[in-house]
């Protein structure tokens, strides 16, 4: 008689690695930036890699740091993080239904990682659901968190000794492009890529890189009205 042994179920998602690749690449400049912020801030670099790990958002992190160096007081600040991430209301609505059917803990857990990377690729796979969908979810918060802190990291330690020329005024615009690259396959996602682009450029004058946070949110909404046309 011969037993037959099953293989055991993956604990990291690869398709989901290959996914988040290009995105870590184009988040790894607003990182740096960040980083760079932290180490020459008045909180101090203890306070400022503990928010960044609590916080887990770019723009709005980068906004708060900025807000306090200049004097701004708790109430501007709260009103600047509400604002910014206001669009995190909009991607827990529309990832809802497929939040619905899974187990409370991850219902608890999964909504830590939504963000702007997380919700795009976990829209260009309508088809994961259950254990996949859990295991693809979670390993793409994972390689992102690790990425995301890696890069403050290196802005932290390297501030001192990095070139001034380096350009990381292109950081919040690599994140864009980082968004945008993967959904250039679909006439959705081309769409959305040119909305995106649009209104980040118009809305560039736009302080601490909220532009291209009103860009992706535009061009992710696009995709939406699309997707559902279609």
């Amino acid at each position: 008689m011969t037993t037959t042994l099953l293989p055991k179920p993956r604990l990291v998602d690869r398709d989901a690695l290959r996914d988040i690749a290009p995105m870590l690449l184009g988040m790894a400049p607003f990182g740096l930036l960040i980083g760079l912020t932290v180490g020459s801030h008045p909180v101090g670099p203890t306070a400022g890699m503990t928010s960044a790990a609590l916080y887990y958002g770019g723009t709005g992190h980068l906004a708060v740091l900025q807000m306090l160096a200049a004097g701004a007081g708790p109430p501007a600040v709260l009103a600047a993080i509400i604002a910014i991430n206001s669009r995190l209301l909009l991607y827990g609505a529309a990832l809802a239904p497929r939040f619905a059917a899974h187990p409370r803990w991850f219902r608890w857990v999964g909504a830590l990682t939504l963000v702007d990377q997380t919700y795009a690729l976990s829209i260009a796979r309508p088809t994961l659901a259950g254990r996949a969908f859990r295991r693809y979810w979670l390993s793409l918060g994972v390689a992102m968190g690790l990425g995301w802190l890696a890069a403050h990291v290196v802005g932290l330690l390297a501030g001192p000794v990095l070139p001034a020329w380096l350009p990381l005024g292109i950081a919040a615009p690599a994140v864009l492009v980082g968004l945008l690259v993967p959904a250039l396959r679909t006439r959705t996602g081309r769409v959305a890529a040119v909305v995106a682009g649009t209104v980040a450029a118009v809305a560039a004058p736009l302080p601490t890189g909220v532009g291209t946070v009103v860009g992706a949110v535009a061009g992710i909404v696009a995709a939406t009205l699309v997707g559902r046309r279609s």
